[in-house]
């Protein structure tokens, strides 16, 4: 870790960009960039510095995480709620990877990640083919095992066989990144490896909050089909979650195959959402007649690994028959709070977000509901929306009292139901809502496991639907009195 502190001045700020360009320099990254990235940060604190008496101090850490290099700005000028709009614009094109921003220990924390040389590095498919359903069945033996770093090249030739480049999860054609997921302990997964070091079928898990995973990178090679490695990879799987003390995990099944679907389900899982529009366009070998016209949606899973608290939710009216569809079937111990008067709060709402350049997804988490949380909400939306994002997923404390009253405006700032998750790490209970930048979802592909998950999927793009039209017909109604206005005489 490098660390180095300048007051937020000129000179400051030049001292701090110097840094960093030494510092990306030095591990072979893209140093310009880093001075930029820096010197942005530093600019959008120091204009946020307007209290008197306010520490004018910036304080920069630069380390390598994995294959990226993490540089962070803490400032103690007006609270943030995500990047800016400057930082977007970098990640948009390339430069930066990913930005992050929120409040950290009473202070802000702006993020930005930029590649190291081994994050770009790709999977070399020369004389690797693509497989099709039709290719003759192998009997060679399989060993079966844990995934290791130096399994990564051979995992993404799986990969490739199966989906050429179209694969969804686009880290797993990245060795470099896989290896260091694995190494930091992000990631996990269990293989069948052929005699010749290949990997034939693979299922993982990463961590995406505290004591919770979410599994998949599910594939087997066409030609290892028909013999229940997927079904043995998934049992070993989840006894190591187990016994490594992990307390639920998600999985985003596709909804253009009802195959994974139902093994989620099968195997405890309970739907908790749809995620409409959550990637670019895929193509899958097998199930998708070429590539998708549309973005994908995903139905969203999970499954308690452990037996759950009882807790109660505190969801706002426009939500709350979408979440206690999602509830109702389900033996999580949750009870639904009624809204009596104002609850108290904070004035002020605690949030943070960040940005997927390449499936262009935001994603806004609320850590505390405030008095303000419409106004904070909107805002972060209005920076990801400006940045490029095409879907933005909102995560709402579904534990704290006030977000019942607070968040009742949400479908005005065009936010639709997504899911449920409960017990999602330190987050507690999180109510998910999603903007879409086009809510009129094709739902042409869809397929479906159940009626259960018929019914709730349908309400769900019924829902983004409505509140898309709501949007527009606001819009329009907006304009037509401002064409009336025009009208009138000015003096």
């Amino acid at each position: 870790m490098i660390t180095a502190s300048g007051p937020a001045d000129a000179i400051g700020i030049a001292a701090l960009a110097a840094a960093a360009r030494a510092t990306a320099q030095a591990h072979g990254a893209a140093a310009e960039v880093a001075g930029l990235a820096v010197q942005v940060l530093a600019e959008d604190a120091l204009a946020r510095m307007t209290v008197a008496g306010q520490s004018a101090q910036l304080d920069l850490g630069v380390r390598v995480d994995g294959t990226e290099l993490l540089l962070t700005l803490h400032d103690r000028g007006e609270p943030i709620s995500g990047p800016s709009a400057r930082l977007l614009v970098l990640v948009d094109h390339g430069f930066l990877t990913a930005a992050d921003g929120h409040i950290e220990e009473g202070q802000n924390a702006s993020i930005v990640r930029l590649a190291l040389p081994a994050h770009g590095r790709m999977v070399n498919s020369e004389g690797v083919d693509v497989l099709d359903d039709e290719v003759p069945l192998s009997d060679a033996p399989v060993t079966i095992r844990r995934l290791e770093p130096g399994d990564a090249p051979a995992l993404a030739r799986c990969i490739y066989r199966c989906y050429g480049w179209s694969y969804p999860g686009v880290n797993l054609y990245f060795p470099d990144r896989v290896a260091a997921a694995l190494e930091s302990g992000k990631r996990i997964g269990e293989v069948a490896v052929d005699p010749d070091g290949e990997v034939a079928a693979h299922w993982g898990a990463v961590y995406v909050a505290d004591g919770v995973v979410e599994t998949g990178g599910t594939v087997t090679d066409p030609r290892f089909r028909r013999r229940g490695i997927a079904n043995e990879l998934g049992d070993r799987l989840l006894q190591r979650l187990i016994d490594d003390g992990v307390r639920g995990r998600m999985r985003e099944p596709v909804l253009t195959h009802s195959a994974t679907q139902g093994i989620a389900l099968r195997e405890g899982a309970h739907l908790a959402g749809v995620y409409l529009n959550a990637v670019v366009p895929i193509h899958q070998i097998g199930i998708t007649d070429g590539m998708l016209e549309n973005r994908a949606s995903f139905t969203v899973m999970y499954g308690p690994l452990v037996p759950m608290s009882p807790a109660t939710l505190w969801i706002p009216a426009p939500f709350e028959a979408l979440a206690r569809t999602i509830v109702a079937p389900s033996d999580w111990p949750r009870e639904f709070g009624e809204v009596r008067g104002s609850q108290a709060c904070p004035d002020v709402s605690v949030i943070g977000s960040s940005y997927d350049a390449f499936n262009r997804v935001g994603v806004v988490e609320v850590f505390t509901v405030g008095d303000d949380l419409t106004d904070a909400v909107d805002e972060a939306l209005g920076q990801l929306r400006a940045g490029g994002a095409d879907a933005v997923r909102v995560h709402l404390p579904a534990n704290q009292p006030a977000l019942a009253a607070l968040g009742a405006g949400m479908p005005a700032l065009g936010l639709s139901f997504a899911g449920l998750l409960p017990d999602f790490g330190t987050f507690g209970d999180a109510l998910i809502l999603q903007w879409l930048r086009d809510p009129d979802v094709d739902t042409s592909t869809f397929v479906y496991a159940s009626d259960h998950v018929r019914h709730v999927a349908e309400a769900i793009v019924a829902q983004a639907r409505q509140v898309g039209e709501e949007g527009n017909a606001l819009r329009r109604r907006q304009a037509r009195r401002q064409r009336l206005f025009a009208a009138l005489p000015t003096a």
